[in-house]
């Protein structure tokens, strides 16, 4: 079982939440163990549909053979929303973010029943990263490989400044509107705070 999170409030128990981020993600991070028994952490394009998430790739390489030869597996997305500029000297810098840790079991789909599941991931992913049409022949959909990771748990966390005072939030809201002008909304909202109240010009 996991530790509990330190610091719980941070953490995002909630399943649709974390679905979302995870739809939302381009890159995610796979860990898989290697030959020698070392960690791996290797980024991917996936796409996550009803529990489990999907990568595409090539019919021979080291993640298969790592899925091949444990199937417990872990997978990592994140989104940083702002570096925050210090408010009075450089140790007051902080990132706000959010993330959602996975564990799962992976498996390669290459059953002769699992051709249509295959063919459905393979349309997710173009769905998520092209505006292409997504039907592929069926010579495409055979020299791919396919790995479906289902999903046992997930935890999410977020670190949006919910331990701050309304007015270290307030005076770090300027900060950033002052270096990053309309980019700084998404950072801004995060904090819980009124974008038209901190930028009434922007």
């Amino acid at each position: 079982m996991p530790r509990p999170m330190r610091r719980a409030y941070q953490l995002v128990a909630d399943e649709g939440v974390l679905a979302g981020w995870l739809r939302e993600a381009v890159v995610g991070r796979l860990a898989t163990v290697d030959a020698d028994g070392y960690p791996v952490i290797k980024p991917v394009n996936f796409a996550y549909q009803d529990g489990v998430i999907y990568f595409h790739s090539a019919t021979e390489g080291e993640k298969l053979d790592d899925v091949a030869r444990c199937d417990r597996v872990g997978f990592e997305v994140d989104h940083v929303i702002a570096v925050t500029p210090p408010v009075r000297h450089g140790c007051q810098t902080h990132c706000l973010y959010r993330s959602v840790i996975v564990r799962g079991r992976a498996r390669l789909l290459d059953r002769p029943e699992d051709e249509g599941a295959k063919r459905r991931a393979l349309e997710a992913l173009i769905a998520k990263y092209s505006e292409a049409s997504p039907e592929m022949e069926a010579e495409s959909v055979r020299g791919t490989a396919v790995v479906a990771v289902t999903v046992e748990s997930m935890t999410g966390k977020e670190d949006v400044g919910q331990r701050w005072s309304l007015e270290r939030k307030a005076q770090v809201a300027r900060l950033l509107v002052e270096r990053d002008g309309e980019r700084a909304r998404q950072a801004i909202e995060a904090l819980g705070l009124d974008w038209a109240e901190v930028a009434p010009g922007e």
